[in-house]
Parts: C-alpha cells; structure tokens; sequence
C-alpha cells in the first residue's frame, strides 16, 4: 500500500510502519526535536551516481509548517531540496535501510 503525502513524495505502508517504530524508541531522548528526512544524489565527483539518505533529530526552530509532512503518526521535515528531489518518488524499507525507488 503507498501513500502520497502533500508534497508529492511516495511511502509505503512499510516506511510507514518502520518510521512509527524508530520515532518509539528514539523519541525520548530528543524530546522538542522533529525527525528530519534528507536525501543526496551525487551528480559529479568520485560519488557520481551515488545517493544515500539521513534520518536525524533537529530543531523546530526557522522550520515553516509546510515543510512537515505527518507519516502515519510521525511528523517529518522534508528540507527543500529532498521534497523537490523526491516528489514522484518512493520511500520504502529493505533490510532495515531506506531506499528510494
């Protein structure tokens, strides 16, 4: 099952699910912290074609409303060059890692 937030980036249900789970056991010790999503795509350099995402905890200080996603029960920050990165692109789970499809 996927699901389309606002800003046009696609999840599964099984994102979904592991996000919900990892929020669970990480949330008390970065209380008054959103989780904050990025995603890089080398385009030139020695990581040509390479890309790799970040789940960390950051501030909600200078974070606008728009730029908070809620998945499932968690509310993430997509930063602006992620959300246009991967609008019409999938989030998913493999082997514990996120990967974009």
């Amino acid at each position: 099952m996927y699901e389309r937030l606002p800003c046009g980036i696609i999840v599964t249900a099984a994102f979904r699910e592991w996000l919900e789970a990892w929020k669970t056991r990480e949330a008390a010790a970065h209380f008054g912290l959103i989780p904050e999503l990025n995603y890089v795509h080398c385009r030139e350099g020695a990581r040509a074609g390479q890309s790799w995402t970040s789940l960390l905890w950051r501030p909600l200080d200078g974070v606008k409303e728009h730029e908070i996603q809620a998945i499932g029960s968690v509310r993430v920050f997509f930063p602006r060059q992620t959300r246009i990165a991967l609008r019409e692109r999938c989030l998913d789970i493999k082997d514990g890692a996120v990967i974009v499809i």
